[in-house]
């Protein structure tokens, strides 16, 4: 099949064969990076499975242990009437009826730190989108974009909810932090599993309402085909993704941005409050680079998802939008996997990575590990470097090489 001219509207659902050179280099950039992503979220993924299913299991060995010792009959024969005290001196009685005491009080139910629930189902969402940008490796190695093939429709549909549910969990995250430092409240360890199963099942839902409102997009084509830089919804079907993906997105980045500003506000006036109030004796107060990194979490976010929808809304605006920008795009959006990876394991590797994190009950201000020589206790550049310098690094250096590789050139807007 001869290349097809990228300048054609009609055309931009088709298959595209072979790959242009803007769309080959950009794809390149797209699936290391998603690749990147992959990687990083599933290993993350699977160290915190291995630790929960440790911790689930001490914890069973536990209760079995308390029911088996709140069973255990008396060793003592009492039957000929004798009192306790002939058996035992004072002493060793008082501390056989603590021991009656504890054993009848029941032991506090322990639960997994509700932070890290949270963020072991941001991977799971991670990996949903990383694997849908790592599928351009399949067009890569076929040198081309083949709609009406299992792996179109599979990467139309993770893209679809790969996208979703990461900024469903980001903004949950956000939620559930300015509940915690903000307003010092921490839900009912039931309201936090319900929205993790609501989220997952809206999610699926609205991706599915697509596919059911449309017949799989029988009236236009097909519902998953090419979107000019890789497959995902139809173009003819612009209602929908609107409706069914980037309000949704809009409402993700709005309501994650404001929530953590609010938070970042709060701490700096708690924390010029505290300091007037308490300067004979200072309290421990956040330090600025606590304060900063709450700032950090929606910066990436932003960086990492605003630029692929902008490029949305401008090709609906009937601008042109060239395929080096979307590639460019698209990689940033694939990064959100290993970024996650990065910046939660460093501002909260206490919860994440300590022996006593599973079951940790604080998710505040308290729970960050930002001292002031670097992230994560890591002194000189740290890990990300002082004062963040180090993750703007990392972004615009992705830019600007996606960029160089992209070109001038390339087709009418890719479509995400």
């Amino acid at each position: 099949m001869a290349a097809e001219d990228p300048h054609t509207p009609e055309n931009e659902i088709d298959s595209l064969t072979p790959l242009p050179l803007d769309h080959r280099r950009g794809l390149w950039g797209v699936s290391v990076l998603a690749g990147l992503s992959f990687v990083s979220s599933t290993v993350l993924l699977v160290y915190l499975t291995v630790k929960l299913v440790r911790w689930h299991l001490k914890q069973w060995r536990l209760e079995r242990q308390q029911s088996t010792d709140a069973q255990a009959p008396s060793s003592i024969d009492l039957t000929l009437g004798l009192a306790e005290r002939h058996f035992f001196p004072p002493c060793r009685r008082n501390n056989s009826r603590g021991r009656e005491n504890a054993e009848s009080t029941p032991r506090k139910k322990a639960y997994p730190n509700q932070f890290l629930v949270l963020v072991y189902n941001l991977l799971l969402a991670d990996i949903h989108q990383a694997s849908a940008f790592l599928l351009n490796a399949v067009w890569l190695g076929r040198d081309g974009i083949i709609v009406h093939t299992p792996a179109c429709w599979a990467q139309g549909w993770l893209v679809s909810t790969g996208d979703l549910s990461s900024s469903c969990f980001i903004t949950a995250i956000a939620v559930h932090t300015y509940l915690a430092v903000v307003r010092n409240y921490t839900p009912p360890q039931r309201a936090v599993y319900a929205t993790v199963i609501g989220l997952w099942v809206f999610n699926y839902l609205v991706a599915g309402l697509g596919v059911i409102i449309t017949r799989n997009g029988a009236d236009g084509g097909g519902l998953y085909v090419r979107a000019a830089a890789w497959c995902w919804i139809n173009i003819h079907y612009e209602t929908h993704r609107l409706a069914l993906h980037y309000l949704w997105i809009f409402v993700s980045l709005f309501l994650t941005s404001a929530l953590y500003i609010s938070v970042f506000l709060s701490l700096r006036a708690k924390s010029h409050t505290e300091s007037r109030l308490t300067r004979s004796q200072p309290k421990p107060l956040p330090s600025n680079q606590q304060q900063k990194a709450f700032l950090l979490y929606p910066l990436i976010y932003i960086i990492c998802t605003l630029p692929l929808a902008l490029g949305r809304i401008a090709t609906m605006a009937g601008a042109h939008v060239p395929i080096s920008y979307f590639c460019t795009a698209g990689a940033l959006i694939a990064s959100n996997g290993w970024l996650d990876v990065l910046l939660w394991g460093v501002t909260r590797h206490r919860l994440i990575f300590t022996e006593g994190g599973i079951d940790s009950e604080e998710s505040g201000i308290g729970s960050f590990g930002v001292p002031e020589l670097g992230m994560g206790g890591v002194e000189g550049a740290g890990l990300l470097g002082r004062r963040w310098g180090g993750g703007l690094v990392i972004w615009f250096g992705c830019m600007l090489l996606l960029g160089r590789g992209g070109g001038r050139g390339g087709g009418r807007g890719g479509e995400e």
